[in-house]
């Protein structure tokens, strides 16, 4: 059986010498000038035959692998131990089917670097539609709370970073519908949880967002109402208001603050009632050279309980960076981590991290 393409382009060669006698051009011209227009016309002829599913579209395969080796201390025990960075492996895709339109679909999972290295959960599962009026999406995503407000001063190679905000803030939602939209320097995101029936309202978690930005100042500001459940059973909610600041100098100097007053309202008696708790995150980063950079943070969890049970911790961490190249990094990290009344958590650490993104366009 003949190769298709080799019927295809035979056919085309046979058309274009039609296409050419008939207009009575071939006899005028020299052989060499002939057979140049008919490759021009063949290739015309094929790009217009065989478009590309790829046309007006992007796909990007991309990852980061962030194994570490830490030496532990929580004051009883010491032990060394192999962990991960939060490693995932990636793909994102758009295609553009109208003038400023474009579906978007990601799938994002984390690697277990940490034990076998099998793929991990989702971190995201979407597909989105973005228009000149903004872009909706349907599925596992960052919510605006962490986009706008707790990214900045994730800075850290530590999978727990923002040490504050990590204790009990959204970083992914799942059964999630977004809506961003981007227009004079100001982005608005607004998001809803709806899982069926666990929710009070219909939806479980709603979180609405402000970031605005001009030259190296970011200002973020969020909302977030979450339903809190005991035994399968809504009895309240948590009321999260949070901001952010962050600042690039032009020497390179870095800084950030983060701070979250959370609510905690129960509609039945529960064992510590309504209380208030809060984050504060900070970051700071200064470029040693153009390979070096060192990083510091101060943090503080309250979680509003006012007997040993609390769970309330404050502490520091600084890390020393060598970028030999731009998708590469190895890191030295101290963490501090003081709590009122539980064991205190020290920890050094050795890490690498090594990013990769490959991009196609159609």
């Amino acid at each position: 059986m003949k190769n298709h393409n080799t019927v295809f382009r035979t056919s085309m060669i046979a058309t274009a010498l039609a296409l050419t006698a008939t207009n009575g051009y071939a006899a005028e011209q020299p052989l060499a000038e002939q057979v140049e227009a008919l490759n021009q016309r063949i290739a015309q002829l094929e790009t217009q035959a065989a478009p590309s599913q790829f046309k007006n579209s992007e796909v990007s395969l991309y990852g980061s692998i962030r194994p570490t080796l830490s030496y532990l201390d929580d004051s009883t025990d010491e032990t060394w131990d192999v962990r991960d960075a939060l490693s995932r492996v990636g793909i994102k895709a758009s295609t553009e089917f109208a003038d400023g339109w474009r579906a978007i679909a990601q799938g994002e999972w984390s690697v277990d670097i940490a034990n076998s290295g099998n793929f991990g959960k989702a971190r995201q599962a979407y597909v989105a539609i973005a228009s000149p009026y903004g872009q909706v999406g349907i599925g596992k995503q960052r919510p605006a709370q962490y986009s706008l407000i707790a990214e900045y001063v994730d800075i850290f190679n530590h999978g727990n970073s923002p040490y504050a905000y990590d204790h009990e803030s959204p970083f992914f939602v799942d059964n999630f519908v977004t809506y961003k939209l981007v227009t004079g320097g100001f982005t608005w995101m607004a998001g809803a949880q709806f899982d069926g029936d666990k929710g009070d309202t219909g939806a479980d978690f709603v979180n609405l967002g402000v970031g605005y930005d001009v030259g190296a100042l970011h200002l973020g500001l969020g909302y977030v109402t979450q339903d809190s459940l005991e035994n399968g059973q809504v009895n309240g909610d948590n009321q999260t208001m949070g901001g952010v600041v962050a600042y690039t100098f032009d020497n390179g100097l870095y800084l950030a603050a983060s701070y979250q007053d959370k609510q905690y309202n129960f509609d039945n008696q529960v064992q510590h009632g309504d209380r208030s708790g809060s984050t504060l995150d900070t970051a700071l980063a200064y470029p040693l050279s153009n390979e070096y950079k060192i990083k510091l943070g101060y943090f503080q969890f309250k979680d509003g309980i006012e007997d040993i049970s609390s769970m309330d911790y404050d502490g520091f961490n600084t890390t020393l960076e060598w970028n030999p190249l731009a998708n590469v990094r190895v890191h030295l990290e101290y963490l501090d981590k003081n709590y009122d009344n539980l064991n205190d958590d020290r920890a050094v650490t050795v890490g690498f991290r090594y990013d990769f993104n490959l991009n196609w366009k159609g």
